[in-house]
């Protein structure tokens, strides 16, 4: 629904003898639901009268002119200022509502031109307001109504800019407009917190340890397991597998968000990629593990997040639940996920192998050492 518009008006005459047509006039437009404006009702101001009139018909919507018995007090160029401010509404395109007096030979003669010259240039000005838009009147009360009617119907057919309330000024597409702005900062907000986050939890003191002696690719990476022997003593072995070849197995888990979960409050819980983990791991030491189960610490899991995440594969990161909670949790950056592709694409006549580089990895394999404890 549009605010309601209200116009202003000006209102252009002689003053001494139309004290009381001006008072008709005024109290019209009020109750037209418009401003009123005219020489009377400005301030005082520093600048030039002339300059000050042009200022205000400018900001008016409509402007209105009466003409009766006198032409007025005369400019610098000879025309008196309501033949100048009427002449300037019509210049400026502002729509002209003219109202003349019909009975001038009943005006009394302190309220009509006394000089020769002044008659001549008012009768030129009266019929140069008739020439337009004009209605006549002979009475200030019947004034008083004309201004009214044409007023309301010059809003109809020719309605303006107006001024509206400065809080119903938004329209509807504005304040949708706002709503979006509104939500689109709040997400950029958002936005800038989580990047803030990524570039904390990515930190690590680069001049100490530079990305190329942290251990990766076809490093080594050694776990350690623990699993029951054929006689139900415990076992603790030590497995070497390289880098890539953890990122490769664990990686596919980690498409999206990812976070170690527990059962119970003393339980700390493992993450999605344990089982494949340790399933890779036993299909390496079968025939002394068989089909029993493998239990591996979870700070070596923390510790292969953090290595991975220090060399840019992995990130902490946040994503919003339906629900409005904050789910933190690992996932892949880009880099990991461009990292995972090429161990895990096979190329024409190639091989399946565990890493992307088979050559160095069956070397570093023929180095692995099993550390056996038995209790």
């Amino acid at each position: 629904m549009n605010p309601p518009v209200r116009y202003q008006v000006f209102v252009s005459s002689t003053y001494e003898d139309l004290r009381a047509e001006r008072q008709q006039a005024t109290q019209a437009i009020l109750e037209a639901g418009c401003f009123p404006s005219g020489m009377e009702l400005f301030p005082a101001s520093d600048d030039s009268q002339w300059e000050l009139i042009k200022r205000v018909i400018e900001e008016c919507d409509y402007y209105i002119v009466i003409v009766a018995g006198r032409y007025g007090s005369v400019g610098p160029e000879g025309t008196s200022f309501t033949e100048m401010e009427y002449d300037y509404a019509v210049a400026r395109g502002i729509p002209v509502l003219g109202f003349v007096r019909d009975n001038v030979g009943e005006i009394s003669l302190n309220n009509a031109e006394k000089t020769e010259k002044g008659r001549k240039q008012l009768d030129a000005f009266r019929q140069k307001v008739m020439s337009r838009t004009c209605r006549k009147y002979s009475t200030p009360t019947e004034l008083g109504m004309a201004v009214m009617k044409s007023l309301m119907a010059e809003a109809r057919v020719r309605p303006r800019t107006g001024w509206v309330r400065a809080d119903q000024a938004r329209s509807e597409e504005d304040l949708v407009r706002e709503r979006k702005l509104s939500d689109e900062l709040e997400a950029a907000r958002n936005l800038v917190g989580e990047l803030k986050r990524e570039l904390r939890d990515r930190a690590i003191l680069g001049d100490e340890v530079p990305e190329d002696m942290l251990a990766q690719g076809d490093d080594p990476c050694e776990l350690t397991i623990t699993f029951q022997s054929q006689d139900k003593k415990l076992v603790c072995e030590n497995i070497v597998l390289t880098w890539d070849e953890v990122f490769k197995v664990i990686g596919p888990t980690i498409y999206g968000y990812i976070v170690r979960k527990g059962t119970g409050y003393n339980d700390a819980g493992t993450y999605p990629f344990q089982d494949s983990l340790e399933a890779h791991i036993r299909s390496k030491i079968v025939d002394r593990v068989q089909g029993r189960k493998i239990g591996m610490e979870g700070s070596q899991l923390d510790a292969c997040i953090l290595q991975f995440k220090e060399l840019g594969l992995l990130t902490f990161a946040e994503k919003k639940e339906a629900d409005g909670s904050l789910f933190r949790g690992v996932t892949l950056t880009e880099r990991g996920e461009r990292h995972l592709t090429l161990l895990s694409t096979r190329r024409r006549g190639s091989v399946a192998t565990n890493s992307a580089k088979p050559e160095r990895v069956a070397k570093k394999r023929s180095a692995t050492k099993a550390k056996i404890t038995v209790e």
